[in-house]
């Protein structure tokens, strides 16, 4: 809900496109702050408490930009928010790892990844119908700054449903990790050289394709505005059915891995999804770029679960964290940092078509860096 209005609401309170992706890089800087404290959290107290506090995090973040104005709120509620985010994010992936096996974890990280895209799919549905509503009972266009603030405090609402389970939840106690918290820190970093050289083949081509995916996902909302004039509902839409097709898909990751390999599997999605990417840049057909926008979409999130199990795989147990965390800052820092902003900057100099176009360069590169890597990795980890 709240992805779907963010970027039309910032807008409306009459901010440039420049503006709009620096708000979208301020997660990031949330993230490169605070991705290791929150998972020596979770290593030190367990995954329920690092949620709560998350969660507690975000929903006084989200509220603060849905009643914000200014331009100094904006940054500071959408940074709050970002440490919340952040704190969620640690818990996921470790609690998924902890609880699967080598012969189930695609399986069971690919699930999640449908659940997460159904979610989606729903949200996107209600955060299109409601500023239609809102518009129409307060007598203003949908695309207006109450309509939308309205949609922004009802992503807000759900948020707060979801700290039920969380505080719920029940975990094992963990004294043990407690006590020796600064020593698997330590075993946690990378040890020599060949440790860094892994780490390394990692996190170079994850971070290119996270700047691409940066420079150009945030702005899917301000695209389809300003190129087609869509009514906030059926961009909403689009979203809505992008993740229903993507849920669908990913669920096939598994039996392809077995197939092809993981390796080969990542860099084909990858590489097949460039083309449309490119339409998408440069079509001026609604009908062609809808359809490019679902298989670019459906392309790249399929290997996503994929993706996270090979890299995690790669390294030992007690390394995965770190690993994780290392990868989120990177991703967080391009993503939503340094892309976004460079992508503002390029689309009022040039428009969508020359932002999204870097875009492609950047999958292209990584795509060709990561098989360049990792070809000989497809029957088993390469180094531990």
């Amino acid at each position: 809900i709240f992805q779907v209005a963010f970027n039309l609401f910032v807008y409306e309170l009459g901010y440039r496109q420049d503006f709009i992706g620096y708000l979208n890089g301020i997660p990031s800087l949330a993230m490169l702050f605070f991705a290791l404290p929150a998972s020596v959290a979770v290593n030190r107290v367990g995954y329920k408490k690092p949620a709560v506090i998350g969660t507690i995090l975000s929903i006084v973040g989200l509220l603060g930009i849905s009643l914000a104005d200014s331009k100094m709120l904006l940054v500071v509620f959408r940074f709050l928010d970002g440490i919340g985010a952040t704190f969620i994010w640690a818990v996921g992936v470790p609690l998924l790892m902890r609880y699967s096996t080598e012969d189930n974890r695609v399986f069971l990280f690919s699930v999640n990844s449908a659940l997460q895209m159904g979610s989606a799919f729903l949200g996107s549905i209600i955060g299109g119908v409601i500023p239609e509503i809102a518009g129409r009972i307060a007598g203003v266009p949908p695309k207006g700054v109450l309509p939308l603030r309205v949609t922004l405090l009802a992503s807000v609402l759900f948020i707060v449903i979801s700290i039920i389970p969380t505080i719920l939840m029940t975990e094992e106690r963990r004294h043990k990790r407690r006590q020796a918290s600064y020593s698997a820190l330590v075993v946690a970093l990378p040890r020599d050289k060949k440790d860094l050289v892994v780490f390394a083949k990692i996190l170079f081509p994850a971070t290119l394709t996270s700047f691409g995916a940066g420079a150009m996902v945030p702005f899917f909302q301000l695209f389809f505005s300003l190129r087609f004039n869509m009514s906030t509902a059926s961009i909403g839409l689009i979203f809505a059915f992008s993740g229903i097709v993507s849920a669908i898909v990913t669920l096939a990751a598994p039996v392809l891995a077995k197939k092809m390999g993981k390796v080969k599997l990542i860099a084909a999605t990858q590489l097949a999804s460039i083309p449309f990417l490119l339409t998408l840049a440069h079509s001026l057909n609604p009908r062609a770029v809808v359809a490019s926008y679902y298989l670019r979409h459906s392309f790249m999130n399929m290997c996503g679960p994929v993706e996270t199990t090979f890299f995690l795989e790669q390294v030992r147990e007690e390394q995965r964290a770190t690993l994780h965390s290392l990868r989120g800052v990177l991703d967080s820092l391009m993503r939503g940092g340094l892309a976004p902003f460079a992508s503002g900057i390029l689309q009022v100099k040039g428009g969508f078509p020359l932002a999204f176009s870097m875009t492609a360069v950047c999958y292209f590169v990584s795509v060709l860096v990561f098989y360049g890597f990792f070809k000989s990795a497809e029957n088993g980890s390469e180094a531990h």
